[in-house]
């Protein structure tokens, strides 16, 4: 989405899953300074059997557990790696690696990882909640621990060659009033951040 951008696609709004990108654009003049109007988390999801019986993240190291993950250029990928690693405090060094050698599939997006699960063809996958949320009892999904640190923070801004720059910058607006926070709540995003959020490590958009 953002080298669409920046080749002049018609695009209204820039909504992202990381703030990478969002600031990325924004340096280059090609967007509104971007508005943090949601956040969301990352989960472990097992298929509703869980055949590998797996209960928490540190389940995934054991031999013969197959994980799906976003590939490293998608947001949910590069999160669920960054979480990996941030883990590695609490498990002990080389976590990350254990947990990655079990990777059968990188996928595109969240929602390959999610259908993957879903219909067996894995034992787990990391998405974020609100995919979670959606697939209601077709996964069970896992907390990860707080060192993790795998909150998303997704950013909104108008794109500065929208022909239709006035409602863009409406929406934006809006995106972050009561009304559309309300709709997000519902649908299992959290609060965006109090103060402007700092880019991710991340790739966005």
């Amino acid at each position: 989405m953002a080298a669409q951008i920046e080749q002049g696609a018609p695009i209204d709004v820039f909504l992202g899953a990381s703030t990478k990108y969002g600031g990325q654009l924004s340096s280059e003049g090609l967007i509104d300074p971007p508005v943090a109007f949601a956040t969301n988390r990352l989960v472990l999801v097992v298929p509703a059997s869980n055949p590998a019986a797996i209960g928490t993240v540190r389940d995934l190291t054991r031999p013969g557990v197959k994980l799906v993950i976003g590939s490293a250029t998608v947001p949910a990928g590069a999160y669920a790696r960054a979480a990996l690693a941030n883990l590695d405090a609490t498990y002990g060094a080389g976590f990350d690696g254990k947990v990655l050698a079990n990777v059968v599939s990188e996928e595109p997006s969240v929602e390959s990882v999610l259908s993957k699960v879903r219909l067996g063809e894995a034992d787990a996958g990391f998405v974020y909640v609100t995919d979670a949320t959606a697939a209601g009892s077709a996964v069970t999904a896992i907390d990860l621990p707080a060192e993790a640190q795998a909150v998303a923070v997704y950013p909104a801004a108008a794109v500065r060659s929208s022909a239709h720059l006035a409602e863009a910058r409406a929406f934006v607006r809006f995106l972050v009033m009561e009304p559309a926070q309300a709709l997000l709540r519902r649908a299992g995003f959290g609060p965006p951040p109090a103060s402007p959020p700092a880019a991710s490590p991340s790739p966005g958009g």
